[in-house]
């Protein structure tokens, strides 16, 4: 049994393979696998438990409302590390609607956004995994208050702002963004970076678990309307002090943003920039754990390029020309990935 699962996998990889090369999306179910031109088809052709692996390249897919569960996975959004297949770049926006619970989106660049629901009628959606993508922005309700619960949203990068309306058991750790907003009771927010320098930031958070972030804001309405947080182990550009009726301990503050990370200029995402804290940072071995303050701390740090968990081609080359025997020459390098 063992061999046979192997073989399969082996058999769904090429297919992989040989559907990246040729720009087609690819749903799995178990042992079955079928081929699709177009994301439209893919995700019409799938059902709950699906896997889409999507390709390389940049496809315009609108608004999307996934209403099954599904785990969608594409190559990846860093330039360097996504060479041999392209960046999966969508353009547009998704939208996960009643019926989505245990769904898992990884590996992609949107243009748009994530929201839960399209109407309040279909905003639960609960055990929801966002990871390892490049975001507009997420939002976790269509009408407040939420009632999506159990969101993990891990090792992304949200070029605007996670929106919680409220939402309940949310895990929002290991991000690159630029603000987070409406979050009270059962959530926490660790080990991000948070971008946004000036206006309200961290607005509309109460009893929430805030540690071993680093903030660059140094403007006015920091913790805006935020009451009852535990702050622990952050580190700040600005000169720290407990904002509002907030509590907790072991904060870094004066930190200039030059002294923190090894290659980071501004409050802006670069894919040159270097995340990692330099060696004479305070935020060394300093969050709650004994790990490093940001990004890379904790005993599983923010994975390098944020590569899918799925197998990643590291080199692909298809010769031009036919050979003697009318075959064409493929080399394909696979790199497998512990997580």
């Amino acid at each position: 049994m063992k061999n046979l699962k192997i073989y399969f996998f082996i058999i769904a990889l090429l297919m992989v393979v040989s559907a990246q090369a040729q720009n087609r999306f690819i749903v799995q179910n178990g042992t079955t696998t079928e081929i699709f031109s177009t994301f439209a088809q893919a995700l019409a052709g799938s059902e709950a438990g699906d896997t889409l692996y999507m390709p390389g390249g940049t496809f315009p897919i609108g608004n999307v409302y996934i209403d099954h569960t599904l785990t969608l996975i594409g190559t990846g959004h860093y330039p360097d590390y996504t060479a041999a297949t392209g960046v999966t770049w969508l353009d547009g926006n998704i939208y996960l609607r009643a019926g989505a619970d245990n769904s898992f989106l990884q590996g992609f660049y949107l243009t748009g956004s994530i929201n839960i629901g399209s109407s309040a009628a279909n905003q639960a959606v609960n055990f929801l995994t966002i990871s390892r993508c490049n975001i507009e922005n997420i939002k976790l309700y269509y009408y407040t208050p939420a009632t999506a619960e159990q969101i993990h949203i891990l090792e992304n990068v949200i070029r605007n702002t996670i929106i919680g309306g409220n939402a309940q058991y949310v895990l929002i750790e290991k991000n690159i963004v630029h603000n987070i907003s409406q979050f009270s009771d059962n959530t926490m927010i660790t080990n991000n970076i948070v971008l946004k320098e000036s206006s309200d930031t961290f607005n509309g958070l109460y009893s929430c678990l805030i540690q071993n972030n680093i903030f660059l804001h140094t403007g006015s309405y920091f913790f805006y309307n935020s009451t009852s947080n535990t702050l622990l182990n952050n580190l700040f550009v600005r000169e720290f002090v407990m904002p509002g009726n907030n509590t907790g301990s072991g904060n870094i503050g004066g930190q200039a943003l030059s002294s923190i990370f090894v290659n980071v200029e501004g409050s802006v995402f670069g894919y040159e920039y270097d995340y990692h804290l330099q060696a004479g940072s305070p935020g060394v071995n300093g969050g709650t754990d004994g790990n490093d303050i940001g990004i890379y701390g904790t005993t599983i740090p923010y994975k390098e390029g944020a590569i899918p968990f799925n197998p990643s081609i590291t080199f692909e080359q298809v010769s031009p020309l036919v050979n003697e025997e009318g075959n064409i020459e493929v080399e394909v390098n696979v790199s497998a990935q512990e997580r």
